[in-house]
């Protein structure tokens, strides 16, 4: 069996910071996900023969030390915006950001279910529930907190109260191709914002082609997202569509596929540091957007790089 300083499950921007760090520090660091492509909120997405890139367009961040590792990882610069606050407007589609991020990590696609702690201390990360394990001296686990708590529910290890008090934001998004959108909209422009109807909050534009179409990414608002959370989703992706028809009339929807990002943000946070150690196991980590002060990084991806930092250094 294979072994290495340190296992990250989640190849999210938590993920790739702790990764990146722990590589640089001089340890063997291994990253594990069950996705195609690393990233996280930043993945690409594919519709419509085109690998959309549906994610946040700036990154907030009034942390020098959080702003100096996105440029470092990314070759992104930042834009003053007030006192001690700067924005990062994306240069790349966030799937290629994500993808320099990962540059030179050792990733594996595979799903993680539980762990066993070794009498040794060493930590075996056992995926599909019985395939070959894989050990780890420390583990980090960097998915959103309720993923990471149902790993050490599984796992037979005990779970914080904490972290049982973090939530997160629920929000349906539908992504679509349409034709007949004016095509003076360039890519990344708002087209739209706060439908009369209240179920529309936003429109971005993420692509278009020669032929006219135009890839949008269409934001429900928070509060009809929750309210049709549980609703069939076929009913909930027709709604959206017919609102997007009533705000851009005359637009011909080509191809659309229904969203429904549960762990679109963090709103609650549990614990006060930047991430969670075990009291019985302290070579397990939890890690990630959900740890930290939202007050003190309001932005959910300077929230989880400011944890992978944290992380690094406590694992370095």
């Amino acid at each position: 069996m294979e072994t290495w300083d340190v296992v990250v499950v989640g190849a999210g921007v938590c993920g790739l910071t702790i990764t990146r760090n722990l590589q640089d520090a001089g340890r063997s660091a291994l990253l594990l996900d069950k996705g195609s492509r690393p990233g996280g909120r930043l993945t690409g997405r594919p519709l419509g023969g085109v690998l959309l890139n549906p994610s946040v367009d700036t990154v907030r961040s009034h942390d020098p030390e959080v702003t100096q590792e996105i440029m470092l990882r990314t070759g992104a610069r930042f834009t003053p915006v007030t006192e001690g606050c700067e924005d990062w407007a994306f240069d790349q589609p966030a799937g290629d950001i994500a993808e320099r991020w990962a540059g030179g990590t050792t990733l594996r696609r595979t799903f993680v279910t539980h762990l066993v702690v070794q009498e040794s201390g060493l930590i075996h990360v056992v995926p599909h529930g019985s395939g070959e394990p894989i050990g780890g001296r420390a583990v980090v686990l960097t998915a959103p907190v309720p993923q990471s708590v149902q790993i050490l529910r599984g796992s037979g290890l005990f779970v914080a109260p904490e972290l049982h008090e973090v939530t997160y934001d629920k929000r349906a998004v539908l992504l679509c191709v349409v034709d007949g959108v004016a095509a003076g909209v360039e890519a990344g422009h708002l087209a739209g914002r706060s439908a009369p109807d209240g179920i529309i909050e936003t429109i971005r534009v993420r692509h278009r082609d020669d032929a006219g179409r135009v890839w949008l990414e269409v934001f429900a608002t928070p509060l009809w997202s929750e309210a049709t959370w549980e609703a069939d989703a076929t009913f909930s992706q027709a709604d959206l569509l017919a609102a997007l028809i009533r705000l851009l009339p005359g637009a011909g929807v080509v191809d659309s596929e229904l969203k429904r990002w549960r762990y679109a943000n963090a709103v609650g946070s549990g614990p006060g540091t930047t991430f969670y150690r075990s009291a019985d196991q302290p070579g397990i980590l939890v890690a990630g957007d959900g740890c930290g002060l939202l007050h003190g990084h309001p932005s959910g991806v300077a929230r989880a790089v400011r944890s992978g930092l944290d992380v690094a250094k406590a694992l370095a």
